[in-house]
């Protein structure tokens, strides 16, 4: 059973977007300069807030703010974590495209292993007992993050799931996933949006069907066409930033504290697709700016409008919400969010002092405080990056997002 394009889009009306001549030639329209970004930036280093911070903000393709404070130069490497999903995202919805794969296909066709899956009757509780799912999973909940996955310390202790089954670094990824395999779900395949293993899984679901690995696919479908150039699962040498946290009032260096979904330093086995991609402030610019352009990449067309339109739709019902970050910590950048295929969206305006939103905002973050958005009504492509661990990780794409919304949305215009 395959879905038709008007089924797989969710009946959204597929609109035309009017490309500009060149890659990052704006459309017209006056430039809008963002000082009031660096110095805010350039004060979280003074404070030791953060050690470096690296960004990007253009309207229309156009570069209006842009720069580099602290000890990440502008051509640092940042693990991506979460970040990686939107990417992963877009190669499967390449492989939808072209007919090797459909959003209606049963997880099975692809992964025998997900067969006849078992769901979990009350993960809250601890119990073991399960029952068998309703459906199977399908390609959708992957995309959609209903697929019943979560992540390890989600699960009943007595299960014994730990992260390094599905991504520790001395598996292949086909051997994390068929690991995953022999767990059930936390949730009913389809019944409820929950943040764990599901662009894992596409990831794996990619592998199969190219018959490469994920790095290779990822290579060919999205970062050699939008010339990605530094953006895999491992970083050039001596170009990985490192990573600290605030202790006791200062910066530490914590980067032997990071979790790993790849090596991130030299090639390896594990290719993790939701989390395992670094990448620098520019590489990922430029896939933002493919989203906002409806598709379209320095090389000509990665995806049709209605394609992009479609991944960034909201998919979320509130009954299956909410919408929450790693570890279930609710950050301020989830308000008024809902989720498309395989990234934020904003189904409703916020602007409540922390953070600063239109709807149609299209948006994630990473662990180690990298964040981005795009909003194509007004033509903003943004990315931010840090590596920082604390509850404070979104302060700067929060910051970011003010600056940037009150230079270019006049008042009221968040809606």
């Amino acid at each position: 059973m395959t879905l038709s394009r008007r089924e797989w889009l969710g009946g959204l009306a597929a609109s035309t977007v009017v490309a500009s001549s060149s890659w990052a030639q704006a459309r017209g329209g006056s430039v809008v300069q963002l000082p009031e970004l660096e110095e805010r930036f350039a004060a979280l280093v003074s404070a030791s807030q953060r050690a470096g911070v690296v960004w990007r903000v253009s309207r229309e393709g156009q570069i209006i703010g842009a720069g580099a404070v602290g000890v990440h130069a502008n051509d640092a490497v940042f693990r991506l974590y979460s970040m990686t999903r939107a990417i992963t995202s877009v190669a499967g919805l390449r492989l939808i495209e072209a007919g090797t794969l459909a959003l209606a296909d049963p997880l099975e066709r692809y992964l025998p292993e997900f067969a006849s899956p078992r769901v979990l009757r009350d993960p809250r509780s601890g119990s073991l007992e399960t029952t068998a799912a309703q459906r199977s999973i399908r390609i959708l909940d992957l995309f959609t993050y209903t697929a019943g996955f979560g992540y390890a310390p989600e699960y009943p202790q007595g299960l014994g799931l730990r992260r390094d089954d599905v991504l520790g670094l001395r598996l292949s990824t086909a051997e994390g996933i068929r690991n995953l395999a022999k767990f059930p779900l936390l949730f009913e395949p389809g019944a409820k949006w929950h943040y764990g293993f599901c662009s894992d899984v596409l990831g794996r679901v990619i592998e199969v069907i190219t018959g490469e690995t994920l790095a290779q696919a990822l290579r060919r479908l999205v970062c050699g066409p939008l010339e990605m150039r530094d953006t895999d699962f491992h970083a050039p040498p001596g170009r990985l930033a490192a990573a600290f946290a605030r202790r006791e009032g200062r910066l530490v260096d914590v980067t032997s504290q990071l979790p790993k979904s790849s090596d991130y330093e030299r090639p390896g086995r594990l290719h993790s697709g939701g989390g395992g991609l670094v990448a620098t402030a520019e590489d990922y610019w430029k896939f933002c700016e493919m989203l906002r352009r409806g598709g379209e990449g320095p090389k000509g067309r990665l995806l049709a409008t209605s394609t992009v339109e479609a991944m960034l739709g909201n998919r979320m019902l509130p009954e299956q919400g909410p919408l929450f970050w790693h570890q279930r910590v609710r950050s301020p950048a989830m308000s008024g969010g809902g989720w498309g295929l395989g990234i934020g969206v904003r189904v409703a305006p916020v602007d409540d002092g922390v953070l600063r939103s239109p709807v149609g905002e299209a948006f994630w973050g990473g662990l180690a405080g990298t964040g981005f958005f795009i909003h194509r009504p007004s033509g903003v492509s943004a990315v931010v990056m840090t590596q920082y661990l604390g509850p404070d990780g979104d302060d700067p794409v929060l910051m970011m997002r003010d600056v940037v919304y009150r230079a270019l949305l006049p008042t009221g215009g968040l809606t």
